[in-house]
């Protein structure tokens, strides 16, 4: 039975999208047989090359070769939707020249990727695009817009759904007739895209005018895919093969499969006009013709069964790798009394440097630590700040020569970690003794090696410690079976390695998620064993009231 809700159509980017991020070159008789073999399959909106730098892009510096082919030419008299992606009005006049019809913009939704994509602020780029849409409407060309980045940005983190907005507005205010919703760096899940979407259409953008492009980065692809169209999307951008990635966004990996979503669409009975059997032959023909693996899902299982693969073909599976973060001193170590401070993006990360005195805390350090982080907490750059320390313990205290304690600044210390806009990370090398205990528990996440004992001088102290004696040592495997710590790791590289891969998972999160569960968890501490129960169900149940109107507000992004 056919989806009374209609047909869908597909974009195929593999020609552009699909083959600009290999590395090795593409032959431009390849690239044409890839388009004519790609149009007899049924496609009919095929995204033909971008003229872009050479230098920027060397694969796609042959686009001028491609466009005055004669078997293209021919296409482009066609009734047929064939773009070609163009940065600029340079790069307009060459499309123009050679016959296209139709060119696509593109802008990103967040700051850092549009500088490293094409060296501007948005606001540039947004201007930009809108100088290539009014020249190109002059000339009676069709103008489609493109928008990067709308859940994450490889360099900032999450996209605000109203940043999303704002270009989706502005590309259709300058006369782009459907807008693609780009999510580069396949961070998207069918929660986030039934948000994203249902912002938009509550912000009155038709939902007509707007199409999906994901990338499969985490296998969600074509589920994204599906809510969109559950969404009422109608219009999907793909890649035969699952080819693509963008050179400009680290650990981008390739564009939903032409396949798989003409698979999936023709089970549920959804027209896409496209010849699934010629599909399957173009996609097997191009991996073999790039020596890359046909790697799709729907499509290889398919083209196993049609005995267009042998049998006996094996894929070799990569090692994974998994990303460092580099880390820059920030300032002069003179700045602060024994405390190194280093930048890695919007990381910032905080090491007490007093191992000879297992890095207790002396009034000074205190002081500076105060200064240090209020003054993180107002910087919009920084999204995490990490405590960490040198050498074989975390923090054993306090080192007060006076007699007077410094309570009242370590009272200070621990509000300003525990109410800091920022997701506030403990990174424990080593035990942990009194003052330094409070300092890990103050933060929103906890990592630690095994071999890390916590000790508390003073009763009050909750957390997993109000059951010991004020000395007995707690230990870090006890605190992860209550949910204090997050992850133990076996000695200081694997506590490194976990904190690469927590930084990584936290860009792509909202900074908001650690913080809601921090706040959570503080309630339930504050009401265990109180008369206080019931008030402490109330706030929890308004705290949930209130995390949720914060998700719709950021998206869900994942």
């Amino acid at each position: 039975m056919k989806d009374p809700r209609g047909a869908v159509r597909l974009v195929e980017v593999g020609p552009r999208d699909g083959l600009q991020n290999i590395r090795d070159h593409v032959p431009t008789s390849l690239k044409i047989e890839l388009i004519r073999k790609l149009h007899r399959t049924g496609l009919r909106a095929i995204e033909l090359t971008s003229v872009v730098s050479p230098r920027a892009v060397p694969q796609l510096a042959d686009c001028r070769d491609v466009l005055r082919n004669d078997g293209i030419r021919h296409l482009l008299d066609q009734p047929l939707r064939l773009p070609v992606l163009v940065p600029n009005l340079k790069g307009l006049e060459v499309a123009i020249e050679h016959g296209a019809q139709e060119v696509a913009v593109f802008v990103s939704a967040s700051e850092g990727f549009s500088r490293a994509n094409i060296n501007c602020s948005v606001r540039q780029g947004i201007e930009r695009a809108r100088a290539v849409a009014h020249r190109a409407a002059q000339h009676g060309l069709a103008v489609r817009g493109y928008v990067s980045c709308i859940f994450a940005d490889p360099f900032d983190g999450p996209t605000s759904p109203s940043a999303v907005l704002h270009c989706v507005r502005e590309l259709l205010d300058m006369g782009c007739y459907e807008v693609s919703l780009g999510d580069t760096l396949g961070t998207g899940a069918p929660d986030t895209v039934r948000s994203l979407v249902t912002y938009l259409v509550d912000s009155h953008v038709p939902v007509d005018r707007l199409a999906g492009h994901f990338h499969d980065t985490y296998g969600r692809a074509v589920a994204n895919v599906w809510e969109a169209y559950r969404c009422g999307l109608r219009v999907f951008d793909s890649s035969i093969g699952g080819l693509g990635g963008c050179p400009f966004a680290p650990g981008a990996e390739g564009n939903v499969a032409t396949e798989d979503l003409v698979y999936m669409f023709h089970s549920e009975g959804i027209e896409t006009g496209v010849n699934i059997l010629h599909l399957l032959r173009t996609g097997v023909w191009i991996s073999q013709a790039l020596s890359r693996p046909y790697a799709t899902r729907a499509g290889r299982a398919l083209a196993l069964k049609h005995k267009l693969l042998p049998p006996a073909v094996h894929t070799t599976v990569q090692p994974v790798i998994h990303p460092t973060t580099k880390w820059s001193p920030v300032g002069k170590a003179s700045n602060y009394d024994r405390l190194l401070v280093y930048r890695s993006g919007s990381n910032l990360k905080v090491v007490l440097n007093r191992p000879k005195k297992g890095n207790a805390l002396t009034p000074n350090m205190i002081v500076d630590l105060v200064n240090l982080i209020e003054k993180c907490n107002k910087e919009p750059s920084i999204s995490r700040i990490i405590m960490s320390a040198k050498g074989r313990f975390f923090c054993m205290g306090v080192d007060s020569p006076g007699p007077k304690s410094p309570l009242d600044q370590l009272t200070r210390l621990f509000k300003v970690i525990e109410h800091s806009p920022k997701t506030t990370i403990a990174c424990i090398n080593g035990p942990a003794f009194g003052a330094g205990v409070g300092l890990a528990l103050s933060c929103d996440i906890r990592l630690s090696v095994k071999t890390a004992a916590f000790t508390v001088d003073q009763v009050g102290l909750s957390g997993g410690f109000e059951s010991k004696p004020a000395d007995h040592p707690v230990t870090a495997a006890e605190l992860k079976s209550l949910g204090v710590i997050a992850e133990v790791a076996d000695d200081v590289d694997e506590l490194q390695d976990c904190l690469n891969k927590l930084l990584m998972r936290l860009r792509t999160s909202p900074s908001t998620a650690s913080r809601i569960s921090a706040r959570l968890i503080r309630l339930i501490w504050a009401h265990i064993g109180r008369d206080g129960r019931e008030a402490g169900v109330d706030q929890v149940n308004e705290f949930r009231s209130e995390s949720n109107e914060m998700r719709v507000a950021i998206g869900c992004a994942q």
